[in-house]
């Protein structure tokens, strides 16, 4: 029988209530919060280290706000982000910025918990499809610069997908 391991997530967020709010739910849903971070410099930071299979983020941050702070993180890892925040306007820019969704605040718990759920799902069903076209292409001979080029050829892609998936 596989065994599974629990998604990590990192949670960013300035309100150390709604941060632990955060913590449980994720935690009861039977995630791993595998780092807390207080503003967009830490979650740079805590990705580099934790390496978390999703982040979410609040986009009202101090010292670098989470428009940027998601921007730098999907320019350097392949991670989803999902933007939590009160302010439309802000949504848009972090959806520009990589974000592949965004909860507005207030949510609900379930809200949030399907949310993260199904950007996992995603993930998870995107690499499935990867995995097995890279594994035929394998099988038919193909080059490397064959399989690079039908993934995207993009750098962090690669790396992604010839190093071993967490399974979900």
């Amino acid at each position: 029988m596989p065994t599974t391991t629990a998604a990590r997530i990192l949670t960013v967020e300035d309100d150390p209530i709604v941060r632990a709010d955060l913590r449980l739910i994720l935690e009861d849903a039977g995630f791993v919060v595998c780092a807390d971070a207080r503003d967009g410099i830490e979650a740079i930071e805590h990705t580099r280290a934790h390496r978390p299979d999703l982040v979410l983020i609040d986009l009202g941050l101090p010292r670098l706000d989470g428009v940027e702070a998601t921007r730098r993180i999907v320019s350097e890892h392949d991670v989803p982000v999902v933007a939590l925040s009160g302010r439309g306007r802000l949504a848009a820019e972090a959806t520009a910025a990589g974000a592949v969704r965004h909860i507005s605040k207030p949510f609900s718990e379930d809200e949030l918990v399907a949310t993260v759920s199904g950007v996992l799902a995603e993930r998870a069903a995107e690499h499935d499809r990867y995995r097995v076209m890279i594994e035929s292409m394998v099988r038919e001979g193909r080059s490397e610069q064959e399989i690079v080029a039908a993934v995207g050829g993009e750098p962090a892609r690669r790396r992604r997908l010839f190093r071993r998936r967490r399974a979900l």
